[in-house]
């Protein structure tokens, strides 16, 4: 099988856009299809300004269903589906392209909220066969993660041609995962950015970020990702993980009313501009935050607590496991925050060895999809960074967690030479 022409439906969106444009920066012929031809030329003009160059336009080819859906579908050895996050969207859709695909072609869905064995019931064996999950991270162009899965009906050899041509031709770090709502990444991550949301009720947006910020091992504070992210996405992910997981730590996955009272009005995030999202951004190039009481924004205090200064002051010197003993160490409220949030990270990780991906593993897949996925320090490093697994066993003990046998047993934060300045900025 080679993969030489790719259909993009959703090419309008930011995944679609982006995925398709990285594949167009590798010579790959790509048609871009959305509802209207102004939305592909939209997202042309987006993947152009991610590949910092007009030229991949010679690979892209822009249209809209009524017109080009047949001709894509006909001659594409991929197609790539990017389209709303909702089971009718994508099953109308991959109605019509399963009138007019090959036999042989690939179908693949970039979701990883939705439970991809439901996705294609009702097509034909051939695309439940050739169907699978090839989930790009985005940005494709700064996130080189690709979690890939296929579902019960999948024909394996399709999962592995896949996985080989998006690891060698496209140079993603390809994780393979199990068909669970939220895969690996979203499944880990989500639970965090829920208790984030939940916590900033009390503590307020800025503060969130700023306790959780950087210098806890994440090249973004957690609410400014989500702002990115998209607060609709946020809340399909989290009422999918609550309708189709069971865990020691569902009881985190919360969708709190102000963050409803802020989708319902719009405040979506970076997509939003105007409206904005968590944060908004003024003409002066100051950031406001939205208030989660009052639904207002408010301006910004620059919150200063010791530990975490001091903990940024180490950092910034290089001294990063002495970093994480100061945070060890510190009393108070914004200390629990802390504390309560790495202990969170770390078990949920371990815990989920076996669940998410294959248990041969062990953590290497979440460690690769958290560090390429979200450019979150790996749990492993979080682990090495505490002075190893018995402070981390300590750490978790200590929020009334449970302690996941696999962290018990694994050696990974004693094997490996971790890059900490990557992913602990001192900012």
């Amino acid at each position: 099988m080679k993969i030489q022409k790719v259909a993009v439906l959703g090419a309008s969106g930011t995944v679609g856009s982006l995925t398709g444009g990285l594949l167009a920066q590798n010579d790959i012929g790509v048609w871009f299809l959305s509802r209207t031809q102004a939305g592909s030329q939209k997202g042309l003009a987006r993947a152009q300004k991610q590949a910092r160059s007009g030229t991949i336009a010679k690979n892209i080819t822009c249209g809209d269903y009524d017109t080009l859906l047949a001709e894509a579908c006909s001659q594409a050895d991929w197609i790539l589906e990017c389209v709303a996050e909702d089971y009718a969207v994508k099953q109308a859709i991959y109605e019509k392209v399963d009138a007019l695909r090959r036999p042989d072609s690939v179908i693949s869905s970039v979701t990883s909220s939705l439970v991809l064995d439901e996705l294609p019931k009702g097509r034909s064996h051939s695309f439940r066969k050739n169907f699978l999950s090839t989930h790009f991270y985005n940005p494709p162009g700064k996130m080189a993660a690709c979690e890939i899965c296929g579902t019960s009906q999948t024909d394996p050899a399709v999962v592995d041609v896949m996985a080989d041509f998006c690891a060698a031709k496209l140079r993603r770090a390809v994780i393979p995962v199990k068909p669970t709502a939220g895969f690996a990444g979203n499944r880990i991550a989500f639970v965090l950015f829920a208790r984030i949301t939940e916590l900033a009720v009390e503590h307020g947006i800025e503060m969130m970020d700023y306790l959780v910020g950087p210098y806890t091992g994440r090249l973004m504070p957690p609410l400014a990702t989500l702002d990115l992210v998209g607060l609709d996405i946020h809340k399909a992910i989290i009422r999918s993980l609550q309708a189709h997981t069971d865990d020691a730590f569902h009881d985190k996955l919360v969708l709190p009313g102000y963050v409803e009272k802020m989708i319902a009005a719009g405040h979506l995030g970076n997509k939003t501009r105007d409206k904005g999202g968590f944060y908004k951004k003024l003409e002066s190039g100051e950031f406001m935050y939205i208030d989660p009481a009052s639904g207002g924004y408010i301006t910004a205090f620059r919150p200063h607590v010791q530990f975490v200064e001091k903990a940024k002051d180490q950092i910034h010197l290089g001294r990063y496991r002495d970093a994480f003993q100061t945070i060890l160490t510190a009393k108070g409220t914004e200390a629990n925050i802390v504390h309560e949030l790495l202990a969170t990270y770390i078990a949920y990780a371990y815990m989920l060895i076996g669940q998410v991906t294959d248990e041969r593993y062990g953590i290497e897949g979440i460690d690769r999809v958290m560090s390429t996925g979200f450019n979150w320090a790996s749990p492993s490093l979080m682990v090495y960074m505490l002075g190893g697994k018995d402070r981390a066993i300590e750490l978790i003990q200590s929020q009334n967690l449970p302690v996941p046998d696999s962290l018990r047993t694994d050696s990974t934060s004693e094997q490996y030479v971790f890059n900490a300045g990557k992913y602990f900025p001192a900012k």
